[in-house]
């Protein structure tokens, strides 16, 4: 049997004094700090600052988080019996990652050493909206307050700027869809069309920061919709489905927006890249350069950068943490030559970034450049996959059945180390599910004298686990072949749910799905972090 890995320790105490040195603070170092534990724990509390990264999904994620294999990775998990991140480590030096280190004693050894772990997720950025609502005075409004503007006759639109996907979930009746800083390029035309302009998201930070764009591009009337949709729930309304309607900018609409964002940008500190600065940039081999393509979806798909990232302009802003895990690399925003990626990079210059680049004239301009774009979604092959796929043979979904009709001393354990919520929604009969980010920690657990077959509806992470079976000794281990879904095209039948006294950390519900109790403790947690950030700093 291999033993569980090993790797080179950060003591707590010289952790604590790296980000203690303005140099290594968030979002200017240089280093990647990746929580490797599932995303409910890391929603429950975590060092600030760090990227979320489970295990289970390091060999999908890490190459376009940290792309510069000489970069400096600092992993934690909970500290004690938990080696998810020394695992982790022995991954990633697997993958010719060769500045790995584990924190001695996880979060547990940097919480007793006095280290405060702050909770929630995207907890950077939303608390950044909340210091840009104090700092540029963002007015805003609740529901009583729209209804009464509207009653007195004012030409009101509300504009959602989630992303289209959102909007078609659920939005406020009447709204208009506008994704991300889609918004800023019509400004014009809604100063012609509407008295005050309203912005809306699902709670607080895309909003915000919408509306705080508008006023900046010179907007008349501009407010936020307090508390989003969740806040209109809260209001004892309801929301509608349906797909967005797409209302394209006047031409003059849009140029004033790009000349107001160039000069926003400029003043900033964004500095623009032709396309060959750009693949300069993208070829030195050291670099942990992030490209954000801040589009929509369909143009995105339609013809992008190899290696760009879709992360529509909101998202970007709101998310700043989930893209980015090197914050003092580079990071170049990508759109159509017009205002977006420019208000993107200057929110990211006022978050702190070090870094950001404009690719000028956006993707038409790299096309005109005879520089290739790929189409479809991007498709990420695992790191180390093929090698893995030697780890186990492959079975098909008849063979296995014939195998589970077989006594219950012979039969095959089933391993399901896909999410929770696809084991939920349909794994075969019998069917128990591990995650696979702590597998070799619970592989003692499995009976040695059965053999495994593993099946979950990603055949990547069953291949993953395989070899990680492997590596700690199991013998008699199996892959069914197209996982989940190859079982439910044979004909076979699933079964659903998760077994009682499951706990699924993996997965972290979006407070509009926590009911209203739970909206309310989320709103009431993100309203709060500006007053708690402000107790942080040592002026204050």
């Amino acid at each position: 049997m291999e033993a569980i890995a090993t790797a080179p320790l950060m003591t707590a105490d010289a952790f604590a004094a790296a980000l203690a040195d303005p140099r290594h603070a968030w979002p200017s170092r240089e280093w990647a700090l990746l929580d490797v534990r599932e995303h409910g724990a890391y929603e429950r509390g975590h060092i600030p600052g760090a990227t979320s990264l489970p295990r289970r999904r390091l060999e999908y994620r890490v190459a376009e988080l940290v792309p510069a294999r000489t970069t400096p990775v600092v992993l934690y998990d909970d500290g004690g019996d938990d080696r998810r991140a020394l695992l982790a480590a022995d991954d990633l030096r697997g993958y010719g990652y060769s500045g790995v280190s584990v924190l001695d004693g996880g979060l547990d050894g940097w919480r007793a050493r006095g280290g405060l772990p702050v909770t929630g997720v995207n907890v950077p950025c939303k608390t950044f909206g909340e210091r840009v609502l104090v700092e540029d005075r963002v007015r805003h409004l609740d529901v009583v307050a729209l209804d009464a503007r509207r009653a007195a006759g004012a030409r009101v639109a509300v504009w959602d700027v989630r992303t289209a996907e959102e909007f078609g979930d659920a939005h406020i009746p009447t709204a208009q869809s506008a994704p991300g800083f889609e918004l800023a390029l019509r400004l014009m035309d809604l100063e012609a069309e509407c008295d005050t302009v309203v912005v809306n998201c699902a709670g607080r930070t895309r909003s915000i920061i919408g509306a705080a764009t508008l006023a900046l591009l010179g907007a008349r009337s501009v407010y936020a919709l307090e508390n989003g949709t969740m806040g209109w729930r809260l209001a004892g309304r309801t929301l509608e489905r349906g797909e967005a309607g797409s209302i394209p900018p006047s031409p003059g609409s849009r140029a004033y927006a790009v000349a107001r964002a160039e000069s926003l940008a400029r003043t900033h500190g964004v500095v623009l890249l032709s396309p060959s600065g750009l693949s300069v940039l993208l070829a030195r081999p050291s670099a942990d350069a992030r490209i954000l393509d801040v589009r929509t979806k369909d143009a995105f798909e339609a013809g992008h950068i190899a290696g760009a990232t879709f992360a529509p302009g909101g998202q970007a802003v709101q998310r700043a943490d989930d893209f980015i895990a090197v914050p003092g690399a580079d990071v170049v925003f990508v759109d159509d030559g017009d205002a977006r990626a420019l208000l993107a990079a200057y929110w990211y210059r006022r978050i702190g970034f070090p870094r950001v680049h404009v690719l000028a004239g956006g993707v038409p301009a790299w096309r005109a450049s005879g520089r290739r774009v790929t189409r479809g979604r991007p498709s990420t092959v695992p790191l180390g996959l093929a090698a893995a796929t030697s780890a186990a043979p492959f079975l098909d979904a008849a063979i296995l059945a014939s195998r589970l009709g077989e006594p219950p001393e012979t039969r095959p354990l089933v391993v399901d180390v896909g999410a929770s919520r696809d084991f939920a929604a349909g794994h075969l009969p019998g069917a128990v599910w591990l995650p696979r980010g702590s597998l070799e920690l619970l592989a003692a657990g499995l009976r040695p004298d059965r053999a495994v077959v593993l099946a979950s509806a990603d055949e990547g992470q069953s291949i993953l686990a395989a070899r990680a079976l492997a590596r700690v000794g199991r013998e008699q281990i199996h892959v069914l072949e197209g996982g989940v879904g190859a079982w439910r095209a044979a004909g076979f039948l699933l079964a659903e749910g998760l077994p009682d006294g499951v706990n699924a950390d993996d997965m972290v519900e979006p407070p509009y799905r926590r009911g209203l109790a739970g909206m309310r403790s989320y709103l009431e947690w993100e309203i709060a972090l500006h007053g708690q950030a402000q107790t942080l700093e040592p002026d204050a």
